[in-house]
């Protein structure tokens, strides 16, 4: 019965501390790789911002991009999926 329910107890504590990620990408660039790449993040907790600033004019300006070519979004979970908290990251790239 121990060995049970320690098993469950790793199992449980594995899939709390579990994480993920989803990359997706934006429509309304020119879709011409460039040589700069910049990031710019946002934390959100059950749907409202918490820190950062993750649009993609900040992520153009921490890359020094001016001509932008590509914009893709990563969202990370870090979390577990129990709690609502999750890592916008707007990358772009371009000239």
């Amino acid at each position: 019965m121990k060995k049970i329910t320690l098993g469950l107890l790793v199992g449980l504590a594995a899939l709390l501390v579990a994480s993920c990620s989803t990359v997706s990408p934006v429509a309304g660039a020119s879709g011409v790789l460039g040589s700069k790449t910049g990031e710019a993040s946002q934390a959100f907790f059950a749907g409202c911002p918490l820190k950062g600033q993750g649009g993609i004019a900040q992520a153009a300006k921490n890359g020094g991009i001016t001509k932008v070519g590509t914009v893709d979004i990563r969202i990370n979970y870090p979390a577990s999926p129990i709690i609502p908290y999750k890592i916008v990251t707007t990358v772009v790239t371009g000239e």
